[in-house]
């Protein structure tokens, strides 16, 4: 979706009341069948703990779209194929709903059925967490070997059915945490980009929690390295037409998550938010625990019994930080949210009309 189609639903809530999400993000499992150094889910290799049901989740499709939502995320502190039968469903539910589905994975279980799946129901977009542009690097990150090799190899299978059918759906985009073993390939990231299809890549800045991702921390003068070569790798994304965050990382203090300096207008009201997620996005994750965002994942009431659209308009914690965003004290975690977030929400902000009122 666009801002200024996101703004739009926004704008209605001073004078129409509250609004559906126009987003719901939604995490099948914690589960994982690899071991990123750079992951903090610690319970992602125990068996799964109160998990949705398939039918539960299917549900949650169901009340989303009767909510208005136009767009499904399929992602989650795991692997969402993992579930191998409730994620497909969803996904064609999401589908037979007319909501665009983008679905984020790791994509060593995207057999070729669910590839056909995708090409014939017209999915929208398949996110690749791919994090080197070898399988060295990748591998050694993601911490089981030939996961370089089944991801690549999916990536093409989907990109070679789409021209095949010529159809220009899924969308194939690459996801990459930058780290100090992967920092200095940028651009050899956004040539394999080029070379599996995709539209865009997504870099993120890493975020430690724990020691082992502290481990993969840039020092100061390797930080000091990035911008040069985030604007290598952003002029060559520009000459093959890919789409990039790279503009975010010019500046070298975008990769110090955790402590993100959260701003916004001296303006009244949504207009001086310093995020806008709690009134157009939804998470729930895979025990049914809700929240506006990822950073947040968790902290809000659970879908698991009560309805999404009661979560939604009436759940303590999402008023909670609704308040606290319209008063500028947006939560201590929010400091922990990526500059490609905040910066995708202050283009919303820009899209809000100049005379809206105050909720």
């Amino acid at each position: 979706m666009q801002p200024g189609e996101i703004a739009a639903r926004i704008a209605r809530w001073p004078t129409e009341g509250a609004q559906g999400p126009t987003t719901l993000e939604l995490y099948p499992t914690l589960a994982c069948n690899l071991s990123c150094r750079f992951c903090d889910t610690t319970d992602r290799h125990q068996p799964p703990v109160d998990e949705l049901s398939t039918e539960r989740l299917l549900e949650l499709v169901d009340e989303a779209a009767a909510l208005g939502v136009k767009r499904v995320f399929i992602l989650g502190g795991g692997e969402p194929l993992l579930r191998r039968a409730a994620t497909p469903a969803v996904m064609a539910r999401v589908k037979e709903l007319g909501m665009e589905g983008i679905l984020t994975t790791n994509g060593t279980l995207l057999s070729p059925t669910l590839s056909e799946q995708m090409l014939r129901d017209g999915w929208d977009e398949v996110q690749f967490s791919i994090d080197g542009p070898t399988p060295e690097i990748h591998d050694r990150l993601r911490g089981v070997e030939g996961a370089f090799r089944r991801t690549v190899q999916a990536a093409c299978r989907l990109s070679v059915g789409r021209k095949k059918r010529g159809i220009d759906r899924p969308r194939v985009a690459l996801h990459t945490v930058i780290t100090n073993e992967n920092f200095k390939e940028l651009s050899e990231m956004v040539r394999l980009a080029h070379a599996l299809g995709a539209c865009r890549i997504d870099f993120d800045a890493l975020i430690a929690y724990q020691p082992w991702q502290s481990a993969l921390k840039l020092t100061e003068e390797e930080a000091a390295q990035v911008p040069r070569i985030a604007q290598e790798a952003l002029t060559l994304a520009t000459s093959l037409g890919i789409e990039s965050t790279l503009e975010n990382y010019l500046d070298p203090t975008a990769l110090d998550r955790g402590n993100t300096q959260i701003e916004s207008p001296d303006l009244p009201g949504l207009r001086g938010a310093p995020c806008l997620k709690a009134w157009h996005y939804i998470v729930v994750a895979a025990d049914g625990k809700t929240s506006p965002c990822c950073v947040l994942a968790s902290q809000g009431g659970s879908v698991a019994e009560a309805s999404l659209e009661s979560t939604w308009r009436s759940d303590p914690f999402m008023l909670q930080v609704r308040k606290g965003m319209l008063n500028g004290e947006p939560l201590p975690r929010c400091q922990e949210c990526s500059w490609n977030i905040l910066k995708h929400e202050a283009r919303i902000r820009d899209e809000l009309p100049a005379d809206l009122p105050c909720p």
